[in-house]
């Protein structure tokens, strides 16, 4: 799974709701901010990277609990 691929469509609807925010049209940024929330498995893609890289750094209380928070998520 890449970030291109798989969290692309979260980011963009985050800078879309930030987008809305400012331009004071609150129900669609509210919207938009909902649909990140709800896009669990760009969550666990983003858990499983990081808990990649704790372990790459040898600390594994933390990839541990990234890595379970991944399957939480999936």
């Amino acid at each position: 799974l890449t970030l291109t691929g798989e969290i692309a469509a979260p980011v963009q609807l985050k800078e879309e709701g930030n987008k809305h925010f400012q331009a004071g049209e609150i129900d669609k940024a509210i919207e938009c901010y909902t649909k990140v929330i709800k896009d669990k498995k760009a969550l666990a893609v983003i858990y499983r990277n990081r808990s990649a890289c704790f372990l790459k750094k040898e600390n594994y209380n933390n990839a541990v609990s990234d890595a379970s928070k991944g399957m939480i998520h999936k």
